[in-house]
């Protein structure tokens, strides 16, 4: 078996993050496929919230598309609506872990899919919100995923923020009144793992094997700092490497898009 590629890491990395037995809310694309991996790794005991509120506490036989994707919906305890997902079970603290995909995430955290350029003449229009920006508002234990090695996917300061981050930093988030246990906590890229610091500054913590400081510090828009003392993430065994491919694999038969590369 040929070794993991750091797109698969990626997957074991923040599969990792996931304890056996926690309430997740898990955003749109490549976190429903992390979590699914963890389930089926060590934790069978995640209970996970969807944003049109399904609630999933086994594994699907089909991997949904999308949290809107009936498919999860089959054997599921609870099949409510978005306003009970987001703030019965979120907004009421009933969440342990949040994940949201970023795209376009700043050196803040600040993740963008509303707009490339000028909100009112973008570049790009991107889709927009969904739930992200009250996930990013109202989560616990916030788990940012991003399949992108690219700098234009890290830019010192995104053009809008869709789901909001630290902000500007050095306390703004807590001065506007979020709560003082939300913000992310943790990316994770091909590179490695990330994390934020006091005033609320993105560096790298953890690199996967092969990775180098210079690589990490080629793939951001700004002099992102990397620990002197970083560890490497072990790699997928055997068998954690057989089940990243067969749902990566499943997720290809489901029209999910792969990384080109």
């Amino acid at each position: 078996m040929e070794g993991a590629t750091r797109f698969e890491q990626m997957f074991l990395t923040g599969a990792h993050r996931i304890n056996d037995g926690a309430v997740l809310f898990v955003g749109f694309h490549w976190p429903m496929l992390m979590a699914r991996i963890a389930r089926r790794l060590h934790a069978p005991n995640v209970v996970i919230v969807y944003e049109n509120g399904i609630v999933e506490d086994r594994l699907t036989p089909v991997l949904p598309t999308s949290p809107c994707d009936l498919t999860a919906a089959e054997q599921a305890t609870t099949c409510a609506g978005s306003l009970e997902a987001l703030y019965m079970w979120l907004g009421a603290g009933r969440v342990e872990m949040t994940m949201v995909e970023a795209a376009i995430v700043d050196r803040f955290g600040n993740v963008n899919t509303t707009a490339v350029g000028p909100y009112l003449k973008p570049k790009v229009r991107l889709p927009g919100s969904g739930g992200g920006t009250e996930l990013s508002s109202l989560g616990r234990d916030l788990l940012l995923v991003s399949a992108s090695t690219n700098k234009r996917s890290y830019p010192d300061r995104v053009d809008y923020i869709t789901s909001p981050g630290y902000l500007g930093g050095s306390g703004e988030r807590e001065r506007l009144g979020y709560k003082k246990d939300t913000g992310p906590k943790v990316l994770v890229n091909p590179l490695g793992i990330f994390k934020f610091d006091e005033i609320g500054e993105m560096y790298a913590a953890e690199l996967h094997a092969g990775v180098s400081a210079e690589e990490v510090q080629a793939s951001f828009s700004w002099p992102i700092k990397v620990r002197s003392d970083f560890s490497v993430l072990p790699a997928p065994t055997p068998v954690e490497l057989t089940v990243i491919r067969e749902e990566l694999e499943h997720a290809k038969q489901r029209y999910y898009l792969m990384p080109e590369g």
